[in-house]
């Protein structure tokens, strides 16, 4: 009996390897992106924190001096939160760039897988069919001479 030899077995190796350098691009950018993510957000938090500490300081009647302090700081919170909204869409396309990449390393491996697949069945049905000529040409002899196996 002969053994299954996929051809193309280093190639699907390689598809293989892509992939999985692809989800780990994907990942990473996924993870850069929940970073800018979660910074963007602290950094929503500490305006609002900021806005109303604004509120209570003008509320007790603090000096211009504190006022403009605290308004400057929100200024720079805002200026902050600007910069990580841009880097967050920056992020964002990084990973829907690396999305794209790893389905079309998937899609390439799954090609191959298929192929791969098919040419077991038809190894599977060749084996088979040789077996089964086999199997008739030993009962057609079987057949043509009963004399000679029953020694």
């Amino acid at each position: 009996m002969a053994t299954f030899r996929f051809r193309a077995a280093a190639a699907l190796d390689l598809r293989r390897r892509e992939e999985q350098e692809a989800i780990l691009a994907r990942s990473l950018a996924e993870a850069r992106f929940r970073e800018v993510h979660d910074a963007l957000e602290a950094e929503r938090r500490r305006r609002e924190t900021a806005q109303q500490t604004l509120v209570h300081v003008e509320r007790q009647g603090s000096d211009v001096d504190t006022v403009l302090w605290h308004r400057n700081w929100i200024v720079r919170l805002a200026a902050n939160i600007d910069h990580l909204v841009r880097e967050l869409e920056a992020r964002a396309r990084e990973v829907k760039a690396a999305d794209r990449v790893w389905r079309d390393a998937r899609k390439r491996r799954l090609a191959l897988e298929r192929m791969r697949e098919l040419a077991l069945q038809r190894f599977q049905k060749d084996e088979l069919r040789q077996e089964m000529k086999s199997m008739d040409e030993l009962a057609r002899i079987r057949f043509a001479m009963p004399d000679s196996w029953r020694t």
